[in-house]
């Protein structure tokens, strides 16, 4: 009888043991438990994560990519969903971009007082001299008519800098420099990828290495790098 009632006591035991255990959170993959008040808790949209159980007990969480903070991937894919320009609207775009990098940098020559700046300067007036003849030949070709003076942003980049004088004059280059070059990339990019003329496009492929050195380039010297 003693072994009975020690047999039966140790089942009992067993069963509220393997009671706990069940009490865990469940495997399906939910997550029903509430914290308790005062604990640190999180915000997340459902769609965002995914946690599943597996039979080992190990649990593995997923993260969405669609699921950025607000900012992060439309910068980056901004050139790939930009549309192509049609070819006369890529040529006049391009045309005022490179004339304002040149007579920008003329006029950064004649005002600047740094040594840096003026060898921009200088590097600017001969690639971009260069880009815009091989464009010229390239729509003239195609008989698309290549404008002789800035207009858009790149008039408004000009105004700025024309404006600018003394000590200032260096800082509003530089800065009109970059966001000039950062437009332009953006629209060269979407010209390659999209564009429907073959000989712009190549023109637009062949351009882009030069322009994004000139911007890390410009981004140094605008942060004093």
């Amino acid at each position: 009888m003693k072994k009975l009632l020690l047999i039966t006591a140790f089942s009992l035991a067993s069963v509220g043991m393997a009671a706990a255990q069940t009490a865990t959170p469940p495997t399906d993959g939910t997550v029903a438990a509430t914290p308790p008040a005062g604990a640190a808790t999180s915000t997340m949209t459902p769609a965002a994560t995914a946690t599943t159980t597996a039979a080992d007990g190990t649990t593995t969480t997923t993260t969405a990519t669609g699921t950025a903070a607000a900012g992060t991937t439309e910068a980056a894919g901004a050139a790939a969903v930009m549309p192509a320009m049609a070819p006369q609207d890529f040529v006049n775009s391009a045309a005022s971009g490179g004339m304002f990098e040149v007579q920008s940098s003329e006029l950064a020559l004649e005002r600047s007082q740094t040594p840096a700046v003026q060898e921009f300067a200088r590097m600017m007036i001969a690639d971009h001299s260069a880009a815009n003849e091989e464009l010229k030949a390239v729509a003239e070709g195609k008989g698309l008519t290549v404008p002789t003076e800035i207009a858009g942003p790149p008039a408004e980049h000009m105004s700025a800098v024309q404006a600018a004088e003394g000590e200032a004059f260096d800082q509003t280059y530089m800065q009109h420099q970059v966001q000039a070059h950062e437009e332009t990339i953006m629209m060269f990019q979407a010209e390659a990828q999209n564009g429907s003329d073959p000989d712009l496009r190549a023109f637009a492929e062949k351009t882009l290495p030069t322009l994004n050195a000139h911007l890390q380039h410009a981004q140094g010297l605008a942060t004093g790098n």
